[in-house]
Protein backbone atom coordinates (compact mmCIF):
# COMPACT_ATOMS: atom_id res chain seq x y z
CA UNK A 1 0.00 0.00 0.00
CA UNK A 2 0.94 3.70 -1.10
CA UNK A 3 1.38 6.31 2.18
CA UNK A 4 -1.21 9.09 1.11
CA UNK A 5 0.80 11.54 -0.84
CA UNK A 6 3.00 9.75 -1.81
CA UNK A 7 3.31 8.32 -5.69
CA UNK A 8 4.30 4.88 -6.81
CA UNK A 9 7.39 4.01 -8.85
CA UNK A 10 7.11 2.51 -12.02
CA UNK A 11 9.23 -0.46 -12.73
CA UNK A 12 11.82 1.50 -14.84
CA UNK A 13 11.50 3.91 -11.99
CA UNK A 14 12.41 1.54 -9.29
CA UNK A 15 15.50 0.42 -11.58
CA UNK A 16 16.22 3.58 -12.03
CA UNK A 17 16.78 4.42 -8.08
CA UNK A 18 18.66 0.73 -7.31
CA UNK A 19 21.07 2.17 -10.20
CA UNK A 20 21.69 5.53 -8.33
CA UNK A 21 22.12 4.19 -5.19
CA UNK A 22 24.64 1.42 -6.34
CA UNK A 23 26.99 3.82 -8.15
CA UNK A 24 26.81 6.20 -4.99
CA UNK A 25 28.38 3.42 -2.06
CA UNK A 26 30.36 1.55 -4.81
CA UNK A 27 31.04 3.90 -7.33
CA UNK A 28 30.14 0.85 -9.89
CA UNK A 29 27.96 1.31 -13.12
CA UNK A 30 24.75 -0.22 -13.33
CA UNK A 31 23.54 -2.07 -16.87
CA UNK A 32 21.66 -3.96 -18.36
CA UNK A 33 21.30 -5.62 -21.99
CA UNK A 34 20.60 -3.25 -24.25
CA UNK A 35 17.22 -4.91 -25.44
CA UNK A 36 15.69 -4.79 -21.92
CA UNK A 37 16.79 -0.76 -21.38
CA UNK A 38 14.66 -0.09 -24.98
CA UNK A 39 12.21 -2.11 -23.60
CA UNK A 40 11.93 0.05 -20.35
CA UNK A 41 12.82 3.39 -21.96
CA UNK A 42 9.73 2.95 -23.80
CA UNK A 43 7.61 2.60 -20.57
CA UNK A 44 7.74 -1.40 -20.46
CA UNK A 45 6.53 -4.63 -21.93
CA UNK A 46 3.62 -4.92 -24.31
CA UNK A 47 0.92 -8.02 -24.92
CA UNK A 48 0.36 -5.79 -27.57
CA UNK A 49 0.12 -2.46 -29.97
CA UNK A 50 -2.19 -1.09 -32.79
CA UNK A 51 -2.20 2.19 -34.45
CA UNK A 52 -4.21 4.24 -36.70
CA UNK A 53 -2.09 6.32 -39.28
CA UNK A 54 -2.29 8.12 -42.78
CA UNK A 55 0.35 8.00 -44.60
CA UNK A 56 1.90 9.21 -48.20
CA UNK A 57 2.79 7.08 -49.89
CA UNK A 58 4.93 6.91 -52.81
CA UNK A 59 6.05 4.12 -54.33
CA UNK A 60 3.59 0.94 -55.71
CA UNK A 61 -0.18 2.94 -54.90
CA UNK A 62 1.24 6.63 -54.91
CA UNK A 63 -1.48 9.00 -52.60
CA UNK A 64 -2.47 9.15 -48.88
CA UNK A 65 -3.61 6.26 -47.62
CA UNK A 66 -5.45 5.37 -44.55
CA UNK A 67 -4.44 2.61 -42.44
CA UNK A 68 -4.51 0.40 -39.04
CA UNK A 69 -2.19 -1.86 -37.57
CA UNK A 70 -2.38 -4.19 -34.94
CA UNK A 71 -0.27 -6.81 -33.33
CA UNK A 72 -0.12 -9.25 -30.71
CA UNK A 73 3.15 -10.32 -28.94
CA UNK A 74 4.93 -12.40 -30.78
CA UNK A 75 3.55 -12.82 -34.36
CA UNK A 76 -0.29 -12.17 -34.87
CA UNK A 77 -0.93 -9.29 -36.94
CA UNK A 78 -3.43 -7.22 -38.84
CA UNK A 79 -2.86 -4.33 -42.02
CA UNK A 80 -6.30 -2.89 -42.51
CA UNK A 81 -6.89 -0.47 -45.22
CA UNK A 82 -9.81 2.21 -45.13
CA UNK A 83 -11.07 2.88 -48.80
CA UNK A 84 -13.72 4.40 -50.04
CA UNK A 85 -16.14 1.23 -50.31
CA UNK A 86 -15.67 -1.72 -47.67
CA UNK A 87 -12.06 -2.06 -45.88
CA UNK A 88 -9.38 -4.15 -46.64
CA UNK A 89 -7.98 -6.08 -44.30
CA UNK A 90 -4.54 -8.75 -44.31
CA UNK A 91 -4.55 -11.23 -41.06
CA UNK A 92 -1.73 -13.70 -39.58
CA UNK A 93 -3.31 -15.55 -36.97
CA UNK A 94 0.22 -17.44 -36.04
CA UNK A 95 -0.65 -19.95 -38.77
CA UNK A 96 -1.99 -18.97 -41.87
CA UNK A 97 -3.27 -15.87 -43.63
CA UNK A 98 -6.72 -14.60 -43.92
CA UNK A 99 -7.89 -11.70 -46.19
CA UNK A 100 -10.85 -9.73 -45.28
CA UNK A 101 -13.47 -7.35 -47.62
CA UNK A 102 -15.43 -6.00 -45.30
CA UNK A 103 -16.37 -8.65 -42.41
CA UNK A 104 -16.69 -11.17 -45.16
CA UNK A 105 -13.38 -13.35 -45.57
CA UNK A 106 -12.22 -14.48 -48.86
CA UNK A 107 -12.12 -18.10 -49.01
CA UNK A 108 -8.68 -18.32 -51.47
CA UNK A 109 -5.90 -15.64 -50.37
CA UNK A 110 -4.54 -13.81 -53.63
CA UNK A 111 -0.99 -15.46 -53.99
CA UNK A 112 0.65 -12.33 -53.39
CA UNK A 113 -0.29 -12.02 -49.78
CA UNK A 114 1.95 -15.43 -49.02
CA UNK A 115 4.64 -12.96 -48.33
CA UNK A 116 2.69 -11.15 -45.74
CA UNK A 117 4.86 -12.93 -43.25
CA UNK A 118 7.89 -10.46 -44.06
CA UNK A 119 5.51 -7.41 -42.41
CA UNK A 120 4.51 -9.80 -39.36
CA UNK A 121 8.41 -10.05 -38.75
CA UNK A 122 9.15 -6.61 -39.05
CA UNK A 123 6.49 -5.43 -36.88
CA UNK A 124 7.87 -8.06 -33.91
CA UNK A 125 11.72 -7.13 -34.73
CA UNK A 126 10.66 -3.21 -34.09
CA UNK A 127 8.36 -3.78 -31.30
CA UNK A 128 11.25 -5.94 -29.56
CA UNK A 129 9.09 -7.76 -26.66
CA UNK A 130 9.38 -11.03 -29.07
CA UNK A 131 13.18 -11.03 -29.64
CA UNK A 132 14.36 -11.93 -26.05
CA UNK A 133 12.02 -15.68 -26.33
CA UNK A 134 12.23 -16.12 -30.58
CA UNK A 135 14.39 -19.41 -30.45
CA UNK A 136 14.93 -18.36 -34.34
CA UNK A 137 16.62 -14.77 -33.77
CA UNK A 138 19.97 -14.00 -32.44
CA UNK A 139 20.35 -10.66 -30.68
CA UNK A 140 23.79 -8.72 -30.50
CA UNK A 141 24.81 -5.54 -29.16
CA UNK A 142 27.08 -3.60 -31.70
CA UNK A 143 29.96 -1.81 -30.95
CA UNK A 144 30.55 1.44 -31.42
CA UNK A 145 32.45 1.07 -35.02
CA UNK A 146 29.86 -1.37 -36.11
CA UNK A 147 27.21 1.18 -34.86
CA UNK A 148 24.66 3.18 -37.91
CA UNK A 149 26.05 6.62 -37.91
CA UNK A 150 24.61 8.92 -35.36
CA UNK A 151 23.02 5.95 -33.06
CA UNK A 152 23.92 5.98 -29.36
CA UNK A 153 23.37 1.94 -29.55
CA UNK A 154 22.66 -0.61 -32.00
CA UNK A 155 21.04 -4.22 -32.07
CA UNK A 156 21.77 -6.46 -34.71
CA UNK A 157 18.99 -9.62 -34.90
CA UNK A 158 19.63 -12.44 -36.95
CA UNK A 159 16.97 -15.04 -37.75
CA UNK A 160 18.07 -18.48 -38.55
CA UNK A 161 16.53 -17.96 -42.18
CA UNK A 162 19.37 -15.78 -42.60
CA UNK A 163 17.32 -12.43 -42.54
CA UNK A 164 19.60 -9.51 -40.34
CA UNK A 165 17.62 -6.52 -39.09
CA UNK A 166 19.91 -3.39 -37.21
CA UNK A 167 17.63 -1.44 -34.95
CA UNK A 168 19.30 1.76 -33.91
CA UNK A 169 18.93 3.81 -30.44
CA UNK A 170 19.45 7.47 -28.78
CA UNK A 171 21.15 8.47 -25.70
CA UNK A 172 17.79 7.81 -24.12
CA UNK A 173 17.61 4.43 -25.01
CA UNK A 174 14.28 4.56 -27.45
CA UNK A 175 14.62 2.94 -31.04
CA UNK A 176 14.82 5.34 -33.80
CA UNK A 177 15.64 3.66 -36.84
CA UNK A 178 15.28 0.54 -38.23
CA UNK A 179 16.81 -1.86 -40.86
CA UNK A 180 15.79 -5.20 -42.54
CA UNK A 181 14.41 -7.41 -45.37
CA UNK A 182 10.68 -6.58 -46.48
CA UNK A 183 8.12 -7.47 -49.01
CA UNK A 184 5.31 -5.12 -49.32
CA UNK A 185 2.90 -7.49 -51.77
CA UNK A 186 2.18 -5.93 -54.86
CA UNK A 187 4.24 -3.09 -53.97
CA UNK A 188 7.67 -3.28 -53.41
CA UNK A 189 10.78 -5.68 -51.80
CA UNK A 190 14.17 -4.96 -50.49
CA UNK A 191 15.88 -3.74 -47.33
CA UNK A 192 13.78 -1.06 -45.57
CA UNK A 193 14.94 1.69 -43.66
CA UNK A 194 13.09 3.40 -41.08
CA UNK A 195 13.11 6.47 -38.69
CA UNK A 196 10.98 7.34 -35.84
CA UNK A 197 10.44 10.59 -34.26
CA UNK A 198 7.71 13.14 -32.42
CA UNK A 199 7.76 10.87 -29.23
CA UNK A 200 4.79 11.98 -26.72
CA UNK A 201 3.32 9.76 -24.41
CA UNK A 202 0.44 7.43 -24.91
CA UNK A 203 -0.82 5.66 -22.11
CA UNK A 204 2.62 5.56 -20.03
CA UNK A 205 4.61 4.49 -23.26
CA UNK A 206 6.68 7.14 -25.40
CA UNK A 207 5.86 6.53 -28.94
CA UNK A 208 6.48 8.14 -32.25
CA UNK A 209 4.21 9.93 -33.80
CA UNK A 210 6.03 10.56 -37.35
CA UNK A 211 7.82 7.31 -39.25
CA UNK A 212 9.62 7.62 -42.73
CA UNK A 213 10.24 4.57 -44.39
CA UNK A 214 12.38 3.96 -47.66
CA UNK A 215 13.57 0.65 -49.65
CA UNK A 216 16.63 0.23 -51.23
CA UNK A 217 17.19 4.16 -50.50
CA UNK A 218 14.03 5.14 -52.38
CA UNK A 219 11.41 6.86 -50.44
CA UNK A 220 8.58 4.30 -49.80
CA UNK A 221 5.82 6.36 -47.17
CA UNK A 222 5.73 9.06 -44.78
CA UNK A 223 3.06 7.78 -41.55
CA UNK A 224 1.54 10.20 -39.25
CA UNK A 225 0.35 8.36 -36.65
CA UNK A 226 -3.13 9.66 -35.69
CA UNK A 227 -3.56 7.11 -32.71
CA UNK A 228 -1.42 4.64 -30.76
CA UNK A 229 -3.43 1.38 -28.67
CA UNK A 230 -0.78 -0.17 -26.66
CA UNK A 231 -2.32 -3.50 -24.61
CA UNK A 232 -6.19 -3.27 -26.22
CA UNK A 233 -8.04 -5.60 -23.97
CA UNK A 234 -9.94 -6.38 -27.07
CA UNK A 235 -6.87 -8.43 -28.91
CA UNK A 236 -6.43 -11.51 -28.12
CA UNK A 237 -5.39 -14.84 -29.86
CA UNK A 238 -9.37 -15.14 -31.77
CA UNK A 239 -9.17 -11.55 -32.86
CA UNK A 240 -6.69 -12.90 -35.98
CA UNK A 241 -9.31 -15.15 -37.60
CA UNK A 242 -12.06 -12.94 -37.88
CA UNK A 243 -12.64 -9.55 -39.73
CA UNK A 244 -10.97 -6.01 -37.38
CA UNK A 245 -12.92 -4.82 -34.87
CA UNK A 246 -14.77 -1.67 -35.31
CA UNK A 247 -13.26 1.47 -32.61
CA UNK A 248 -14.84 4.51 -31.45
Amino acid sequence: MTRPGVKSFSRSSRWVVGCLLVVATTGAACTRPLLERAIAARGGPLESLSRESTADVYRGFPGTWAWRFDYLVPDRLRWTIETYGEEQSVAYDGTRVRYFLGSGALPDVPAALSDFASIVRWTSVTTLDALASDPRATVRELSAAERPPDAAAALEVRYDDGARYVLAFDARDRLVAAEGPIVVPTVAAGRMHATYADFADTEGYDLPATCSYSIDGQPFFREQVRRWWPNDPRLGTSSFAGPPVKRR
